[in-house]
Formats: C-alpha cells, sequence, structure tokens
C-alpha cells in the first residue's frame, strides 16, 4: 500500500547542495515519514475495523444459519412425529378392526360348537328311542304295509289305460 503523502524525493544537482537547503531538506523528508506513518497507522486501524466487521458478519451468518439449522430440524421432527402418530392410529384401528372381527368368529365358532353339541345330543336321544322303540317300529311297519296295498287296491280302478300298476 502507497503512502498518503508523497515520499519521493527530488533529486538536484549534486553541486547545488548547501546546508539551509539540507536542513530543509531533512524537515521535509521527516514530515513527510510522519505522515506515511500516520497513513500506515490509519490503514492499519481500517483493516482492523474491517477485519472486526467481517468477524461480527461471519459470527451474526453463523448464528443465523445455525438458528435455521434448528429450526429446520425441529420442523422435521414434527413431521415424522405427525407421521408415526397418524401411523400409529392407522394401526390402532386395524387392530380394533381385527380384534373385532376374532370377536365375531369366536361367537359363531362357540355357537357352531353348541349346535353341534346340541344336534350329537338329539342324535343320541334318537338312538336311545329307536332302540326302545324297535319292537313297536316293527309291529307299526307291516300295519303300514297293509294300509298301502289297500290304497293301492282302491287306486286302480281310478288309473287310467295304458297305465301299468307296478306290483
Amino acid at each position: 500500500m502507497a503512502p498518503a503523502a508523497n515520499t519521493v524525493k527530488t533529486r538536484k544537482a549534486p553541486g547545488s547542495v548547501n546546508l539551509a537547503n539540507s536542513d530543509s531538506d531533512s524537515d521535509g523528508y521527516q514530515e513527510r515519514l510522519m505522515e506515511a506513518e500516520a497513513a500506515r497507522i490509519r490503514l492499519r486501524k481500517a483493516a482492523d475495523e474491517r477485519d472486526k466487521k467481517r468477524k461480527a458478519l461471519a459470527t451474526a451468518y453463523r448464528r443465523s444459519l445455525s438458528t435455521i439449522q434448528d429450526r429446520i430440524q425441529k420442523s422435521i421432527t414434527k413431521y415424522q412425529e405427525l407421521h408415526s402418530a397418524m401411523h400409529m392410529r392407522r394401526l390402532k384401528r386395524l387392530k380394533e378392526a381385527v380384534d373385532t372381527r376374532d370377536e365375531k368368529l369366536e361367537a359363531i365358532a362357540t355357537r357352531l360348537v353348541n349346535l353341534q353339541q346340541i344336534m350329537l345330543n338329539h342324535g343320541v336321544q334318537l338312538r336311545a328311542v329307536y332302540k326302545g322303540r324297535r319292537a313297536d317300529v316293527a309291529a307299526l311297519v307291516p300295519e303300514a304295509d297293509a294300509q298301502k296295498k289297500i290304497g293301492v287296491d282302491s287306486n286302480k280302478a281310478v288309473q287310467p289305460r295304458g297305465i301299468q300298476q307296478r306290483g
């Protein structure tokens, strides 16, 4: 960086050097050096201020970026929790439906078992009745055959021609 003051010394011819000029030149040179030093200090202060501002901006940027990332993470977590809750609600409804279906099927199976038991009991009772009444049934069968034959004889006269009676 170039200093603000002009520090370039003009050359004079070697024969024209005198003491008065030498002091004024020296004083001018010293002034220019001081001005250059002041300019360097100002530039250093400006650079320091610029660096401070950059650091402050970088810190603010990191803070805002962190805040945004936290908000995004919270949103993602909230979405996942909501999705999970919806999924759990669906699973709960499915479980309730399956439980209801199982209860109905169990009631039907119980009723069927009860009916089968009743039918089995009726079968046992009918068998016992049949065994006890076998003689009565055997006696009733010849009577029924006799009545059939009487009914068939009376029907012979009513039947039209061409139809033969089985017998």
